[in-house]
């Protein structure tokens, strides 16, 4: 059994909790000791029968060594900011894909990565590190998704994309064949991207047009 800590105890968290109970269903591997929360006023709370530890100081008194642990916010923005305090304090992440994900031998995974129920990756797709695919996304052919990218339940996402650092897709966006979106740049809900977009950005609509930087 792999011994696993969530950073984060807000809703998302709540569900990576439920993905790796999920996985354990077809294989139990993962041992979930609790949350992370920088908020010292939920130190102590009970979430779905599991303890918020304490802050990162929680970390000081424990074996580095027998624990994993994964990001369990949705902000490209906050997982940098946690993963940078965990790799500060030497500690090592998991990832954990749903049994029910679908994909191909040719598709590679980072560590901390999320991938949740419905997913369905094709071929030759490299996925990075404390990236998350959210609920019933398909990822096309020859894809490449870059770190700390999140991906919002019903994305659909054409072959030949590619997707830079941190990039943030809404729910139910589409991104078409070819398109390249820079790094931290923003796809809101429901839009069409037809055409490259540039770094830190946000776009919106049908199609897609940057609203602002």
């Amino acid at each position: 059994m792999t011994k696993v800590i969530i950073l984060g105890a807000g809703g998302f968290a709540r569900e990576v909790l439920w993905l790796f109970w999920e996985a354990n269903r077809y294989k139990y591997q993962w041992d979930i000791i609790g949350f992370i929360d920088e908020d010292s006023n939920n130190h102590g709370k009970i979430i779905c029968d599991l303890p918020v530890l304490g802050g990162f100081e929680y970390f000081d008194s424990v074996n580095k060594d027998e624990i994993k642990v994964i990001c369990g916010v949705g902000s490209p923005r906050t997982k940098v900011h946690f993963v940078e305090i965990t790799n500060s304090i030497g500690l090592q992440f998991c990832s954990v894909v749903h049994p029910n994900a679908r994909m191909s031998s040719y598709v590679e995974i980072g560590e901390g990565t999320l991938i949740t129920a419905g997913n369905i990756i094709t071929t030759q797709v490299v996925i990075g590190n404390h990236v998350c695919l959210n609920l019933n996304c398909t990822i096309g052919h020859d894809c490449t998704i870059g770190d700390y990218t999140t991906i919002a339940p019903g994305t659909n996402i054409s072959g030949n994309v590619t997707l830079g650092k941190g990039v943030d897709l809404g729910t139910g966006s589409i991104i078409l064949p070819g398109v390249s979106i820079g790094n931290w740049s923003v796809i809101g809900a429901g839009a069409v991207v037809t055409g490259d977009i540039p770094d830190n950005v946000v776009a919106i609509g049908i199609p897609a047009k940057v609203k602002s930087s």
